[in-house]
């Protein structure tokens, strides 16, 4: 590949792209502050994605990339689509724990106890 061949992007765009991804982490820590119950992972993990590929396509210049690269990339991105499903397949199959409801403690047993010189 020859020098003249190869795409710069201004300076304008890069700072544009930067806007983009200062915004996406207010917007992470606006979501993290909010109780969306279990859409909270869902929220966080749509705006990871979005980050990733605005970093990939432009900071990576994998958009100016040969198709080979553009290949891996997809391959990157189906991997990890295999292990988050895969992961989550395997958190929501398993039991709830349930709590032991012979377990009382509060702080005032705890106090009295240590006042006592032991913990029971």
């Amino acid at each position: 590949m020859s020098a003249s061949s190869h795409k710069v992007d201004s300076l304008a765009l890069y700072l544009i792209i930067f806007g983009a991804l200062m915004l996406l982490l207010v917007a992470t820590v606006a979501a993290g502050q909010v109780d969306m119950g279990p859409w909270n992972t869902v929220v966080a993990m749509v705006i990871a994605v979005i980050k990733a590929v605005l970093v990939i396509l432009f900071f990576m210049h994998v958009r100016h990339g040969s198709k080979l690269t553009w290949v891996f990339v997809a391959a990157g991105f189906v991997w990890l689509g295999l292990m988050v499903g895969l992961t989550m397949s395997d958190y929501g199959t398993r039991n709830p724990v349930l709590p032991n409801s012979g377990a009382h403690i509060t702080s005032e047993n705890y106090i009295n106890s240590e006042k006592a010189g032991s913990i029971r």
